[in-house]
């Protein structure tokens, strides 16, 4: 998996073998970011569907869905832990992530709304 995509960017790695990270940056734009313990990740989800992936990240009290294409190899480092960042890029630059690196169209973050049974 090629560390130098343009939507997002990987740890290091010792002896070939990815050193899992802390945090997970998202860049949901230019304007706007969020850091993201990947100690509070509950669940990854991939699906992929015609013309379109989508990566689904629950945390504690919140929910991450990614959207783009080619995204398999992302959500693997996701698992390993190893993703730093990930930003999405405007479709008319996406023929510069095309192949196994993936495309991210889109970032969206869902709060999840606390119980008022509480």
């Amino acid at each position: 998996m090629n560390d130098n995509s343009p939507c997002y960017k990987l740890g290091r790695h010792v002896n070939s073998e990815p050193v899992p990270m802390d945090n997970l940056r998202l860049e949901i734009s230019t304007d706007s970011f969020y850091v993201l313990s990947y100690h509070h990740v509950e669940l990854v989800k991939f699906e992929s569907t015609q013309g379109a992936d989508i990566i689904t990240i629950s945390f504690l009290n919140r929910t991450v869905r990614i959207k783009g294409k080619n995204l398999r190899n992302l959500g693997v480092a996701l698992q390993a832990r190893n993703v730093e960042s990930i930003k999405p890029m405007a479709e008319r630059y996406s023929s510069l992530a095309a192949g196994e690196d993936g495309w991210v169209k889109t970032i969206e973050m869902l709060e999840q709304k606390e119980d008022s049974h509480a």
